[in-house]
């Protein structure tokens, strides 16, 4: 008898562990969470899926066909999430962002457009959601550096000035988020070499707060790159090696 139960822990042990969706991304294993998310076929781990998957496609990849079809891929999975999940704050927001990536890399002010709408709608249910506010702060600012100034006031009613705000709002909801000033200090230059010493303050309070996952750890690592451009003064070179971290600067 001892035996067999001997044998049959042993093959319990044996037999291979399945991550779950959360653990693979928070492992920085984003292709097998994205694989994982959609058989939990959980509204949470379709969520991660898109997450994930998005996350390949802006910051690994070099191809633009490739990223396209990565984020059509994740846009399917946050539409499955709000099948599920109508009501997901989570998922409407990251729908907004594949909307807006899509919008990104076929230069479509249409989807544009849609992106702020959806975005406007998560912070109409929840005006204390700090990602929500980022994410808005990411489209004025897109739209100012892909369109110009003027077109992207005219067209899209984009302003510089109201990035700035909309992120300010984002870390002050959300102070201990390495995700805000990483991508606030980012943006910055991106926008501007002018803004070189506020970037640095803000690129150093990334440095200062904890990853509490693969995605935000990249982050800080990415902007730990920058900083001794930014505190030698080559503000240029920040900028360029800025523009090539924040998301699609790897394409061709």
């Amino acid at each position: 008898m001892m035996r067999t139960i001997v044998t049959l822990v042993a093959l319990l042990a044996a037999q291979p562990v399945f991550a779950s969706a959360t653990t693979l991304f928070h492992d920085g294993r984003f292709t097998e969470a994205a694989t994982a998310g959609r058989a939990e076929n959980t509204a949470a781990s379709l969520v991660i899926a898109g997450r994930a998957t998005m996350i390949v496609a802006s910051f690994d990849t070099v191809d633009r066909d490739r990223a396209r079809a990565l984020i059509d891929a994740a846009d399917h999975d946050f539409d499955a999430a709000l099948v599920l999940a109508p009501t997901s704050e989570e998922a409407a927001l990251m729908k907004a962002q594949s909307v807006g990536y899509r919008g990104k890399l076929t230069k479509s002010p249409g989807l544009a457009k849609e992106t702020r709408a959806r975005i406007e709608a998560v912070l109409k249910q929840n005006s204390n959601d700090a990602l929500a506010w980022a994410s808005l702060a990411g489209w004025h600012a897109g739209a100012v550096t892909t369109l110009g100034k003027f077109l992207a006031s005219t067209v899209l009613g984009a302003s510089t000035k109201i990035a700035i705000a909309d992120f300010e709002t984002a870390i002050a909801k959300d102070p201990r988020n390495p995700i805000h000033p990483a991508f606030y200090g980012l943006t910055l230059l991106d926008l501007s070499t002018d803004n070189g010493a506020r970037a640095t303050q803000l690129l150093q309070a990334v440095q200062r707060l904890p990853a509490r996952d693969a995605y935000e750890n990249l982050l800080k690592r990415a902007t730990a790159q920058v900083l001794p451009l930014l505190t030698s003064g080559d503000v240029k070179g920040a900028q360029t090696l800025a523009r090539r971290l924040l998301p699609f600067g790897k394409l061709a």
